[in-house]
């Protein structure tokens, strides 16, 4: 028709040829066996290069649907054993454990033409393990052996990603290359094929480095496997994004100065008790910011500050007279010590004195006042003690001499009473003089303290001033700076022109892409239809538009438009004109309001792939609940066919 643009002519995507000497795909899985015990097999399935399509009905007619029946939990088993960390979620192992406690499945694995068996446990995970083996059967009779790899990664890592050794990508890592392609090859059922990153969801429990990776560095990591990405532009990449945080970091600076200035620029007009209509710059009508801070400052500097009093008199006399009633003090202390002492020394030698006189003049019997011996003994027998005869006028003479030394220590103590009373009298004609100058003393503590806190708040004024004054000759300065706009980088402007120039060089790997794609799509979907992949500092875009229609974005047709990319990329790693293995999982990739021959296109297309170059490059795994065309239907496409009831016909035959 006239009015329909003319549409571009698409040449016929032939199937990938693989370099001279190659023969099948690198990477492919041969077999998986699904075991409950070492002795009992639940399921052997075996696979093949190109087309693999795991089928279960639809068996809505019956009433039965034909979800459950374990297509998802069959690529999970895939991944598994291509080294994906997680195969089944918590509540899905829990039960798995309860049923099959025993049960582990193992894949043989070829990498350039060796097998790998790799073998995972489906109970509590621990005894897994990757060895180079021929078959399954052999490593079960040899079971885990030192030497053995525990996981597949690094195989497939110096298999296909040497590239990647001497310069991967700082967000992933060499060791995390496999993981995130792998993703991206066997997505997850839970993505919908909703965009060409979205790889892994977080429902699925898979512990991926894709669940957490930004889409810029997915995006480069597709554009790597591409070969889309050269080392130029990954370096102007790395400085366009050092030169962003860099400009976002001067931003929030900026935002969180001019912040400050306008709550700094208000706490000065607070303090000058102005409005915000008042400026820095005096007005004709009013005096500006720096004006006013000036005159504040000088009406602190001009306050009177009272004269603390001199209290170095009141405290003198005030020391001088403590001094004199602490010595009065001592002095009658002592006074009244030396009466006691007297009087209690006059007490003891009248206390002798008396004991003697008894002695010698009252009684019938005389003691002898030395050994209280009877005299009469004494002087009829002898004394035993002493050699001197008793002499009692002596004694007597002694007695007299005790009460003369007794009355003259009670005159001196009285001496000492009378002269301790003078003192305590001299002790009270103190104490009014002690108050007086007491009272003194804290009235003019009280002063100084009055004239501290009056210097004090004269200082504070001053302060406060001063330092408004230098807030607002701070903010007059910075006022400039912050009305002015973000500075150019002229070097941001030389990156990007880098980049622009590397997405530039990356068009003959987007190109070829593109016609693989737009082959895709022609093949599928013939009347008018137009792929386009686009790559720019948007990202990477893939699209489909009609002759006359515009884009189509349908969930159904955006998913196909998901699978035709990824097919794409297959066909070019077949023929390695890309760093990744040709392999590839789909899980039910129709959207339920595609038409079912559309669908089927999909089937065909790849099967045609596979009958025109023999020995396919490739393998491609596909689950669906749609039937494939008859001719596909049974062997050697159609590899399992399940169906969700009975159990047994499930893929670990039993209702999980």
């Amino acid at each position: 028709m006239s009015g329909q643009p003319e549409l571009p002519f698409v040449e016929a995507l032939m199937p990938p040829i693989s370099p001279e000497g190659r023969s099948g795909p690198r990477l492919w899985v041969r077999r998986l066996v699904i075991f409950r015990d070492r002795q009992t097999v639940i399921r052997d399935i075996s696979l093949k290069p190109g087309l693999n399509i795991i089928w279960t009905p639809d068996m809505s007619s019956s009433g039965a649907l034909a979800h459950g029946s374990g297509k998802t939990t069959f690529c999970r088993l895939l991944r598994a054993c291509l080294g994906e960390q997680g195969f089944a979620t918590k509540g899905q192992r829990e039960r798995l454990v309860s049923h099959l406690p025993d049960g582990f499945f193992a894949a043989e694995v070829l990498i350039d033409g060796v097998c790998w068996v790799a073998v995972r446990s489906l109970g509590m995970s621990g005894n897994d393990y990757v060895a180079q083996v021929d078959s399954i059967e052999e490593v079960i009779e040899r079971g885990h052996q030192p030497g053995d790899h525990k996981v597949i990664d690094p195989l497939v890592i110096s298999s296909f990603f040497s590239v990647f050794q001497e310069d991967p990508l700082p967000e992933v890592g060499l060791d995390r290359t496999w993981d995130i392609f792998r993703a991206w090859l066997t997505r997850d059922q839970e993505c919908r094929l909703a965009d060409i990153l979205a790889w892994r969801s977080s429902r699925t429990q898979t512990h991926s480095r894709a669940q957490e990776l930004g889409q810029k560095a997915k995006l480069a990591m597709v554009r790597l496997a591409l070969r889309a990405l050269d080392p130029q532009e990954r370096a102007a990449a790395t400085r366009e994004q050092e030169l962003k945080d860099a400009i976002e970091a001067e931003l929030r600076l900026r935002a969180y100065q001019k912040r400050r200035y306008e709550e700094d620029l208000k706490a000065v007009r607070q303090a000058l008790g102005v409005g915000d209509d008042v400026g820095f710059e005096d007005a004709i009508d009013q005096k500006g910011l720096l004006s006013l801070a000036k005159a504040k400052l000088a009406d602190a500097m001009r306050g009177s500050v009272s004269k603390a009093p001199d209290i170095t008199s009141i405290f003198a006399r005030r020391d001088e007279l403590e001094e004199e009633h602490r010595a009065l003090t001592e002095e009658r202390q002592k006074l009244d010590t030396e009466a006691t002492i007297k009087r209690e020394k006059a007490t003891g030698l009248r206390s002798e004195a008396d004991l003697g006189e008894i002695d010698i003049s009252q009684g019938k019997v005389k003691v002898c006042p030395v050994c209280r011996i009877r005299v009469d003994d004494a002087l009829a027998k002898g004394c035993g003690i002493s050699l001197e005869p008793c002499d009692l006028s002596a004694r007597r003479a002694e007695i007299t001499d005790q009460l003369t030394q007794a009355e003259t220590l009670d005159g001196e103590a009285t001496v000492a009473e009378q002269k301790a009373q003078q003192i305590k009298v001299q002790i009270q004609e103190l104490a009014p003089r002690r108050r007086v100058l007491k009272k003194d003393a804290e009235a003019a503590q009280k002063a100084i303290q009055a004239a501290s806190v009056m210097t004090e708040e004269a200082q504070t004024r001053v302060y406060e001033a001063r330092r408004t004054l230098d807030d607002v000759r701070s903010l007059h300065a910075a006022t400039p700076a912050l009305r002015s706009g973000a500075s150019s980088n002229p070097e941001m402007e030389k990156v990007r022109e880098q980049l622009d120039a590397g997405r530039r060089r990356a068009q003959g790997a987007i190109k070829m892409l593109e016609d693989k794609y737009q082959a895709i799509m022609t093949a599928w979907l013939p009347a008018g239809v137009t792929g386009l992949v686009r790559l720019d500092g948007h990202g990477l875009e893939v699209d489909a538009e009609f002759s006359g229609r515009g884009e189509v974005s349908t969930a159904a047709l955006d998913s196909l438009k998901i699978v035709a990319f990824d097919l794409a990329a297959l066909h070019m790693a077949a023929e390695e004109k890309a760093d990744l293995p040709a392999f590839l999982i789909h899980d039910s990739p129709r959207e339920a309001d595609l038409d079912g021959r559309l669908y089927e296109r999909l089937f065909e297309l790849v099967s045609q792939w596979e009958k025109v170059s023999g020995t396919p490059a490739f393998q491609y795994i596909v689950t669906t609940t749609t039937a494939p065309p008859p001719e596909l239907q049974g062997a050697p496409y159609t590899r399992l066919e399940m169906r969700s009831t009975p159990s047994e016909q499930r893929l670990f035959r039993v209702d999980l």
